[in-house]
């Protein structure tokens, strides 16, 4: 059975004061409150019981903390198989991104997948300590096969963020796709097509 582990977005803030003026004056969009599927909940059903998807909720996704993240994610390694998939939308791109430049992973990655993951731009919103100054040779020689999605129309990150990507890993897969939703929307057939092509 391959796994396929997703480590979802959040926000994060360079300080305490930020955080709580974002609570306070954060536009609220009615619809978001609803309740959404998304294709993340789906990539189960949508890949079959070949796979086996773990979908772990990350600590304080709000005022997200990369130490706390990288804890958090070093514990769920002891469950994570070799030949895994590891998935990253938004902040979590950018988490895999960073941690597996700084970190040597236990098990055999199969493949790496940013979903609109910002590098380093903050115009859109502050990264904190998850910002990447550049992406380093461990990253490269243990990610696996590397693909990375991002959206022309995307609302949150800039599109140009793509070519710092292509400058440290010129040997991924580049995938540009109409996103105004960010890539928070209830399917995402590209995905699936790419991860049973792994």
């Amino acid at each position: 059975m391959k796994q396929v582990i997703v480590i979802h977005g959040g926000t994060t803030f360079s300080n305490y004061e930020d955080y709580l003026q974002y609570l306070s004056t954060k536009p609220i969009n009615i619809d978001r409150l609803k309740y959404q599927s998304y294709w993340k909940e789906h990539l189960q059903a949508e890949l079959g019981n070949s796979y086996e998807v773990l979908l772990p909720k990350m600590p304080n996704s709000t005022n997200a903390d990369y130490r706390e993240w990288t804890l958090w994610f070093e514990n769920l390694a002891s469950v994570i198989t070799d030949d895994c998939i590891l998935i990253g939308h938004s902040l979590g791109g950018i988490f895999l991104a960073k941690y597996l430049s700084e970190n040597q992973f236990p098990s055999h990655i199969k493949a790496t997948i940013l979903i609109a993951a910002p590098y380093n731009d903050e115009s859109q919103e502050d990264l904190g300590d998850f910002k990447l100054d550049s992406i380093s040779d461990r990253f490269t020689s243990q990610a696996g096969k590397v693909a990375l999605f991002f959206g022309k129309d995307d609302p949150v990150i800039a599109i140009s963020e793509i070519e710092k990507y292509r400058e440290d890993i010129p040997t991924a897969d580049f995938y540009i796709l109409s996103a105004p939703d960010h890539f928070m929307r209830p399917s995402f057939p590209e995905l699936i097509e790419l991860i049973r092509s792994i």
